[in-house]
């Protein structure tokens, strides 16, 4: 993980480093023959996309068809009201770099017989130049805001990680806590139950003699003293019983303890790591956003 991001933040910076949108007159090869043309580059982006959006804004002017064949958009008799009501042909060529992400475009605009150029209607020039910068500005600003989300949401699931992470570390300790507290309580418990146990036994002794000084008694009197020291002998079975199952739960609490501090090693490992994934998300949308910010 640490390394994919680490080469994801160095492609990232590679492919946006000096990244201002410009534009540039050029003789370009269209269907309608070699013509002036305005040239730019969008980044950040794929031909589909750039295609299909400058296809829709050539349409929100009143037109006879914009088609697209061969890398090639073609508007047809397009109406820019601001000009009159003299119609034109604009052409615009696209060349797509797959491996940059980047995507040439050339546009050239037929006036009825001659082509734009900046040495010739330079107001109309500067209304096409204008419009493909802007439209080239907001091409390749879309992937990026989008890749700011991305990272963004990344970032926030990685920060949800991190608290579930913490949580699960002082719930363990809570646990810890809980049945350390438990096994003192047992140990108090067996103290008791020792000094009941003591207590019992001498119960027991001094009924096992009663009962053996009896033996040679009337019946009756020897069945009544070994029912009770029968019955001495089973509080006391109980009492040690009692006391064996509560050494049983510290033994159990102690290894819920073990068991909870190795499970905190490994969280907090995890934990170590997820803060180093946080930093570098961290980065990688700070670096996007201003990259972001920079195109212009």
């Amino acid at each position: 993980m640490k390394k994919q991001i680490t080469i994801y933040l160095l492609a990232l910076f590679g492919a946006l480093n000096g990244q201002n949108i410009t534009t540039n007159e050029s003789k370009e090869s269209f269907s309608s023959g070699s013509q002036n043309a305005i040239v730019t580059t969008i980044y950040e982006s794929n031909l589909d996309d750039v295609l299909s959006a400058w296809k829709k804004v050539l349409k929100d002017y009143k037109h006879e068809s914009v088609k697209d064949s061969k890398g090639q958009v073609f508007a047809d008799n397009l109406l820019v009201k601001e000009w009159g009501n003299n119609t034109i042909d604009v052409y615009t060529l696209f060349f797509a770099n797959k491996k940059d992400k980047t995507v040439r475009m050339a546009t050239a605009v037929d006036l009825g017989g001659t082509y734009l150029s900046s040495g010739g209607d330079k107001e109309k020039y500067n209304y096409f130049e204008k419009l493909i910068k802007e439209f080239a500005i907001k091409q390749t600003k879309a992937p990026l805001t989008e890749l700011v989300k991305d990272n963004e949401k990344k970032l926030s699931n990685l920060e949800e990680d991190q608290k579930d992470l913490e949580k699960k570390i002082e719930n363990l300790k809570n646990d810890i806590t809980d049945n350390k507290a438990k096994i003192s309580k047992n140990e108090t418990a067996i103290a008791a139950k020792e000094g009941e146990i003591i207590k019992k036994k001498a119960e027991v002794d001094i009924q096992k003699k009663v009962v053996e000084a009896s033996s040679s008694a009337v019946e009756e009197q020897a069945k009544a003293s070994k029912k009770i020291y029968e019955k001495l002998s089973d509080q006391l079975a109980d009492l040690e019983k009692d006391k064996r199952n509560l050494k049983d739960d510290i033994g159990k609490y102690n290894d819920r303890i073990k068991d909870a501090e190795k499970d905190i090693k490994k969280t907090e490992e995890k934990l170590a790591e997820k803060k180093t994934e946080i930093t570098k998300q961290k980065t990688l949308v700070e670096e996007t956003k201003k990259k972001l910010d920079a195109v212009k």
